[in-house]
């Protein structure tokens, strides 16, 4: 992440096209309004147009704009999204999903700086800085010739590349007390229990961030006190049947007994994660089998007849 950061420092000056590349979920929404803010541009308006949430025709008409009448439905004049980020900077996500005629007008409109709107023929100018993201491979598209080779070295000018959440779980405490800041009552934002974070550390977050903050916000309209527990995360995150929590006001756990909790919801998740296997588990704890084995069998997790590894 300090690299994306470096990266985003070193490109957001620039005026150059930028291709942010990542995984649904990852943040590239956030990387492009990075980009902006730290760019000569960041006075001037940001667009952002999603090119897979609009059918074909309506794709070409958010984008370009279009006049009274020019299609069905179009019972107003609109200004598209090219025009109101003039002078800023247009961020279209998801942009391999886009037509091939609407990625031959917007080579054209980029190389030109000038398009017409749906329904005129006028012409209209816009300076704009275009970022645009995907999370699908480009070059496939463009061998299978579904997208233009010409506009894809055209975006690609520069390229960002943004990794998924389970390669960076270091960010996840940082993360996690971001997104449950809304949710405080009080002074603190609600806390994570050894096994719901044990839990987060261990769940493969395929939808990344997005996911992990819809998940915290599940979890914090479940709780009721200021521990989110095991039984407030999502069922595919907390995993099988949840022990209850301990009723407020009940005996405070020793912090001992707190981190073998942990500990030993952590090791079971990484055995789950590994399939059984003891060595690549040892590897992703990034301590030696025999340590792994004598922790399996303090919290009871050996298989019965385990013998102890050679080391």
């Amino acid at each position: 992440m300090r690299a994306l950061r470096d990266r985003i420092a070193r490109f957001a000056p620039s005026d150059a096209p930028v291709l942010i590349l990542g995984e649904s979920g990852s943040g590239k929404e956030l990387v492009a309004e990075a980009l902006h803010r730290g760019s000569p541009r960041a006075r001037h308006p940001f667009a952002a147009l999603n090119c897979a949430a609009f059918p074909e025709g309506l794709l070409e008409a958010e984008l370009f704009g279009h006049e009274r009448g020019a299609f069905t439905g179009a019972v107003r004049k609109r200004v598209g999204q090219l025009q109101a980020a003039h002078g800023g900077t247009l961020f279209l996500d998801e942009v391999g999903e886009m037509s091939p005629a609407a990625q031959a007008k917007l080579l054209r409109a980029l190389e030109g700086r000038a398009f017409q709107p749906l329904g005129t023929n006028e012409t209209v100018t816009a300076d704009v800085r275009v970022l645009a993201a995907t999370h699908r491979d480009l070059r496939a598209l463009v061998a299978k010739g579904t997208f233009r080779e010409d506009l894809y070295y055209r975006l690609k000018f520069l390229e960002v590349l943004v990794p998924p959440l389970r390669e960076r779980r270091e960010d996840l405490p940082l993360l996690c007390e971001h997104f449950l800041r809304p949710f405080a009552r009080g002074e603190r934002p609600p806390r994570l229990s050894p096994r719901a974070h044990a839990a987060l550390r261990g769940h493969p977050f395929p939808g990344n961030v997005r996911e992990l903050e819809h998940a915290l916000r599940y979890a914090a309209l479940l709780c009721v006190g200021d521990e989110i527990d095991l039984e407030h995360l999502p069922p595919d995150i907390a995993g099988g049947e949840v022990p209850p929590t301990p009723p407020p006001g009940g005996p405070h756990r020793r912090l001992a007994e707190a981190m073998g909790e942990f500990e030993r919801e952590y090791l079971r998740r990484t055995l789950e994660r590994t399939a059984g296997r003891r060595a690549e588990a040892a590897r992703l704890l990034g301590i030696s089998r025999k340590s792994l084995w004598e922790r399996l069998r303090r919290y009871g997790l050996a298989t019965p007849g385990e013998r102890e590894p050679e080391e």
